[in-house]
């Protein structure tokens, strides 16, 4: 009988995909003709896809969150992380109306933040143009950064749907931080054979410049060549290694190729000409330096030694070195540069400068309601026309942290990001002390980098669309980790009753005493 229907289901089955690939087939096979026959095929592989997100959805979401595929089948071309926050937040709901015990973890304190910042930018859109979006046959602009302010906070509440198996802790870890390793695809058009274009379908890329120029004989004549994704591969691995050894693992002298490696990391990182990649790297070392009490222990005096070292041999040739290593220590004080990197450093400071003069007189107007994101057509046509820094300004990206907060969300914006940063440092501190001891590296770290990422955005490099996304992973990996936000564990004590018509034995008299 069980053989019967196990031949009657493997029959249905086939009865079902034949006609179905036939079809599918037959959509692939006919010329293009406009965006019919994608959607078609697009729904297909999403309702046969079904399965496995019910059952790995939490698991792709945290995979997924830093990288930079998107759904290029989609309009606007939304980012693969978005479209799984909503579906991954979609299952975790119906989930629960199925089976109460399915809840989120425990974590108001973050939770009330996020909820009064999405009603400030839900409030502040609706007074500022709406979520216009070009793409969908509107005439306002900007709607796409709404939408990633949207995803970020559904993908923490979906993060939280459940806690991370055990077993699988430092897989989804590393996972996470790696994912910022796709960014360096976007540098491959015109380096790698024209046999794996189809990468960029998936991936943006930096310029198509690179598809028209493969059989020129001229190459790029820029003097100093920086790369965003050779910068955050080395950050993606910087983090990852952290992570899984922490500091103190990465300096063990009994393993000498973690530090051999990390080494080799870093330089990775600084070749791709980013200032601010280098401050976030010293700032997140000399915090866990600190935080694993490193200080107390032999290591500090040969980590003063190398770091002398480091610094005179970097007084000393750092003028020889190619230029985008240059350019990433541009930031560094006393440091003899060649004249092209320091005119090049000095004229993206002096841009920077100049936009926030002509913007911080704009608070005023925009304290009690922000700008918002939303620009008509006709304001975008003008982008070509003005120059670079009105065309900065239009489309809000200041290249300051706070600045993109209050000028476009006003007072109550500010407040409850401010809230929002204030909660999750708290949430990731009890993480860190009171979480288990067999994720104290990955704890540690997340509270450190959390910290040096919102002092980061404060006072060097940030924009509210751009970050939130990572404040809230971090948020939502920690959370899923740890199963909530950790407390400290009350030992019972014994609670001692006397007899009242006894003596205690401490005080009883022995017989003929």
């Amino acid at each position: 009988m069980s053989n019967a229907s196990a031949v009657f289901r493997s029959l249905l089955i086939y009865g079902m995909c034949l006609p179905l690939a036939v079809f599918l087939g037959y959509l692939l096979a006919t010329p293009f003709e406009g965006p019919t026959t994608l959607i078609v095929v697009a729904i297909t592989l999403f309702v046969l896809t079904i399965p496995l997100l019910l059952r790995w959805h939490h698991a792709w979401l945290i995979a997924s969150w830093n990288t930079t595929a998107m759904l290029f089948f989609l309009p606007g071309k939304p980012s693969l992380w978005m479209g799984l926050a909503a579906v991954s937040f979609t299952i975790s709901i119906l989930q629960y109306t199925l089976n109460r015990r399915l809840v989120f973890l425990h974590a108001p304190s973050v939770a009330r933040p996020l909820l009064f910042l999405v009603a400030v930018v839900l409030i502040t859109a609706r007074l500022t143009g709406g979520f216009g979006m070009r793409v969908m046959g509107g005439d306002t602009n900007g709607g796409k950064r709404y939408l990633v302010i949207m995803a970020a906070v559904l993908g923490y509440f979906a993060m939280i749907n459940r806690r991370i198996p055990p077993k699988r802790v430092h897989l989804y870890v590393t996972l996470f931080f790696l994912g910022a390793a796709t960014v360096a695809i976007a540098d491959m058009p015109g380096v790698v054979s024209p046999s794996l274009n189809f990468l960029f379908v998936l991936f943006p890329v930096t310029s198509v410049d690179a598809f028209t120029n493969q059989n020129s004989v001229v190459g790029s004549t820029s003097l100093i060549s920086r790369s965003v994704g050779l910068a955050s591969l080395g950050l993606g691995c910087f983090c990852a290694i952290l992570t899984r050894y922490g500091l103190r693992g990465v300096l063990d002298t009994t393993k000498p190729w973690r530090f051999g490696t990390f080494c080799l990391i870093v330089l990775l990182t600084l070749s791709g000409g980013f200032r601010t990649a280098l401050v976030l790297c010293l700032m997140t070392l000399a915090a866990l330096f600190y935080m694993e009490r490193l200080h107390h222990t032999r290591l500090l005096l040969p980590v003063i030694l190398v770091s002398l070292a480091g610094g005179g041999l970097a007084l000393l040739f750092a003028a020889r070195l190619p230029l985008n290593f240059q350019r990433s220590m541009a930031v560094l004080p006393f440091v003899h540069l060649d004249p092209v990197v320091k005119a090049n450093a000095e004229a993206s400071s002096e841009w920077r400068l100049i936009i926030w003069r002509e913007v911080v007189p704009q608070i005023p107007r925009y304290l009690l309601v922000g700008k918002g994101y939303a620009f008509s057509a006709t304001e975008q046509a003008l982008i070509g026309k003005s120059g670079d820094i009105e065309g900065t300004e239009l489309v809000g990206d200041y290249h300051n942290g706070p600045l993109t907060v209050i000028l476009t969300f006003g007072i109550f914006g500010s407040i409850a990001f401010v809230w929002l940063m204030a909660a999750g440092i708290r949430a990731l501190y009890q993480n860190y002390q009171f979480g288990d001891p067999d994720y104290h590296n990955i704890n540690s770290f997340l509270f450190v980098y959390f910290v040096v990422k919102v002092v980061f955005f404060f006072t060097v490099f940030g924009g509210l669309h751009a970050d939130l996304p990572m404040f809230t992973g971090l948020l939502g990996l920690s959370i899923s980790l740890n199963g909530g936000v950790a407390k400290p564990v009350v030992v019972p004590r014994p609670n001692i009753v006397f007899n009242r018509f006894k003596l205690h034995p401490s005080v009883r008299r022995p017989l003929g005493a």
